[in-house]
């Protein structure tokens, strides 16, 4: 061996040690990086925003396995439910943030249609369980996201295809070797159908590959959500409670059964095109012998007949990587309970609900309240005192029991209920819908919903904020409390707020009365008395009305307050507007 050899090999082998060296290095960089980031991460407030793209790409899981029990659309938006998914999601994976979403939207009506399971929650909360966590975040964070595109806008991708034969590409396998076989006959004619069987086999694969190209992404993705099951499933676990276990029992089941989808992928994913003159090499074979094409018909095939094990897989590996999003969310929290659900009368109520220091989850600085309803709830008080506040955190504290099983309260007891809302409408331009035109079709569906007989063993739990505010003020009660007494009748529990304080009276025999207070104080630097609020609810109707006290808090010249007010006190007096 000369001296130049012997320089060039150990030029080769320097370049060689040093390159895997760096490897090694940054990969363990990049380890300690994503480490600190998913420790920081985990308890903290999340700082993802619902942008366009991800907002059409999350709805994906749920729009595919909608269910009757889902929540509708006016109460995902009177809840502001995007503001409090993103209040929870520290998801790593597109599994992970679209079955959250399901989550959110699909409230469990029985023990036995729970979506999250609290073993698995409080699993994940627990510090001696953070090195698998962590483990288990990683794998999840590596399976990553799908662009702007649901994962289930790709599988539909493929449902487009339809069943492909792959008659035609084995022909196109057979042609070089039948030329080979050829030129044992006649060497010179084995060449040139040699040549020509490259050729139109090159020819069909460039025009074949370009069709298939964009439903690669969704092999590569199922792939990498395959390789991401292998290592949750080898994440060194101790104390694992019984839900979670069965849920990575069936996630090895159903992985396992895609084994034949995953056997010779390489020859469909790998990247060619690098210079590398190997990859170059297994480029012309391809093309030459059709082999991509091959193996994608045969993945097609098995991804089409195992979508059932495909989707159980995406909601196992979605639902861990949820489940670790919730046990984050209940740690960033003041404090909070797991809901007790029951079932029979309580305090003589088919209907009730007890919460105990109660707090909205959006608030910074809440102020809790606790309510024990085992009738309807009519809600009065002045403006701006915490009405509208109240009945989304009531509101939210029954849906996130049913959903995630985290409630803001120290104490909840409910039942399973349809849930429903009234609440943050608007006119509808693109319907030619007026205001209270949407205000009665709300209404409707509610009144709909309480007189199904599909589900007798979930009554419905609805939430309106000032009925029917769009028209007059004798329509409106008189309306309103037909309306609000025929929930009554029907088993609804109904939290409705108003300013109609007549309602109090005309509901009393069904509705227990509530109210919001506030109070006058002199602010010496105005010489103005401001309108002060406690947000603290209290039993029985309101006495007193602040509209017109308000116009003066903003600066109203007096005498327009006072005219108001002689001219409110004189309608009081004699029921007539002068």
């Amino acid at each position: 061996m000369t001296e130049s050899t012997v320089t060039f090999l150990g030029f080769l082998i320097t370049v060689v040690i040093v390159t895997a060296w760096l490897g090694f290095v940054n990969n363990r960089r990049r380890n300690a990086v994503l480490h600190s980031l998913f420790t920081r991460q985990f308890g903290a407030i999340p700082s993802k925003d619902m942008s366009p793209e991800r907002y059409a790409r999350v709805p994906g899981y749920y729009l595919k396995h909608r269910s009757a029990r889902a929540i509708d659309d006016i109460t995902w938006n009177d809840l502001d439910l995007d503001a409090v998914y993103n209040r929870i999601d520290i998801t790593k994976s597109a599994a992970g943030e679209e079955y959250l979403y399901y989550v959110l939207r699909t409230p469990s009506l029985s023990d036995a249609y729970a979506t999250v399971r609290e073993g698995a929650v409080s699993y994940f909360q627990q510090d001696e369980h953070e090195k698998s966590r962590l483990m288990m975040e990683r794998a999840l964070y590596d399976l990553g996201h799908t662009g702007k595109f649901s994962l289930y806008d790709y599988l539909d991708l493929l449902d487009e295809l339809g069943e492909r034969n792959s008659f035609r590409e084995y022909m196109h396998f057979v042609l070089p070797f039948a030329a080979i076989a050829i030129m044992f006959a006649n060497v010179q004619i084995g060449i040139v159908l040699l040549v020509l069987a490259s050729i139109v086999n090159m020819v069909t694969y460039l025009n074949e590959k370009g069709r298939i190209d964009p439903y690669i992404v969704s092999f590569r993705y199922l792939l990498r959500l395959l390789k991401c099951s292998d290592r949750l499933l080898a994440v060194p676990m101790t104390d694992v409670p019984k839900d979670l276990t069965l849920d990575l029992d069936a996630l090895r089941d159903a992985a396992g059964k895609l084994s034949g989808f995953r056997k010779g992928s390489f020859m469909l994913t790998r990247e060619g095109g690098n210079g590398n003159p190997f990859d170059l090499l297994f480029d012309y074979i391809r093309m030459v012998f059709h082999l991509d094409l091959i193996k994608f018909n045969q993945m097609l095939s098995v991804a089409e007949a195992q979508r059932t094990d495909v989707d159980r897989v995406i909601e196992i590996v979605g639902r861990i990587d949820t489940e670790i999003s919730i046990a984050s969310y209940r740690k960033s929290l003041s404090y909070y309970c797991t809901p007790e659900f029951i079932t029979g009368k309580e305090n003589g109520s088919d209907i009730g609900l007890r919460a105990s220091d109660l707090y909205h989850p959006l608030l910074e600085h809440p102020v809790p309240n606790s309510i024990e309803a085992a009738r309807p709830i009519l809600l009065t008080g002045s403006n701006a005192s915490g009405k509208s506040t109240f009945l989304k955190a009531a509101a939210l504290a029954a849906l996130l029991g049913q959903t995630i099983l985290t409630v803001c309260a120290k104490e909840y007891r409910g039942r399973y209920y349809r849930i429903y809302s009234s609440m943050a409408l608007r006119d509808s331009i693109q319907a030619g819908d007026s205001y209270f035109m949407v205000e009665i079709k709300s209404l409707k569906r509610i009144v709909d919903a309480a007189r199904a007989k599909d589900s007798p063993e979930n009554p419905v739990l609805c939430f309106i904020d000032e009925v029917l505010r769009g028209t007059n003020t004798i329509e409106r009660i008189a309306a309103s409390s037909e309306i609000l007494e025929t929930f009554a009748k029907s088993g609804v529990l109904c939290f409705a707020a108003t300013h109609d304080i007549e309602l109090s009276e005309l509901l009393g025999a069904d509705y227990d009365n509530y109210h919001f207070e506030e109070e006058l104080r002199d602010n010496e630097g105005t010489g103005r008395k401001d309108v002060v609020f406690s947000y603290e609810i209290h039993r029985g109707k309101a006495r007193s009305r602040n509209a017109i006290r308000l116009l003066g808090a903003v600066g109203f010249d007096e005498k327009i307050t006072e005219r108001a007010k002689k001219r409110a006190q004189a309608f009081e007096a004699t029921g007539i507007w002068q």
